[in-house]
């Protein structure tokens, strides 16, 4: 069972209780192809970031939110940097543990 934390925002006027879910490995791999262009437009990440990860206690139109909202919102989920940093490819294994024998032959 995940673990959210509760948050209360003011968007369009009216106060709404953000829950954030607890990331897993599988949410930060989906956002992979939304990060691997190497554009600094992160606005599909957000998007994304803003459907898939919060919940929200009111339904309101996320294309609608102020500069000031949006960056309340993001500062509840990790930077795209951040993301970035997770996806990376660690040191490869060594070249033994990474082969299979049968034995000697």
């Amino acid at each position: 069972m995940s673990k959210e934390k509760k948050n209360k925002i003011e968007i369009n006027g009216k106060e709404i209780e953000v829950k954030v879910k607890q990331l897993t490995f599988f949410d930060v791999q989906a956002v992979a192809p939304l990060l691997s262009d190497g554009s600094l437009d992160f606005s599909q990440y957000w998007r994304h970031a803003f459907i898939h990860w919060l919940t929200y206690d009111s339904a309101f139109d996320i294309d609608t939110l102020s500069p000031l909202e949006g960056a309340t919102l993001s500062a509840l989920l990790p930077e795209p940097n951040e993301v970035i940093g997770w996806l990376l490819f660690r040191e490869s294994k060594s070249a033994k543990s990474n082969t299979s024998s049968t034995g000697d032959q």
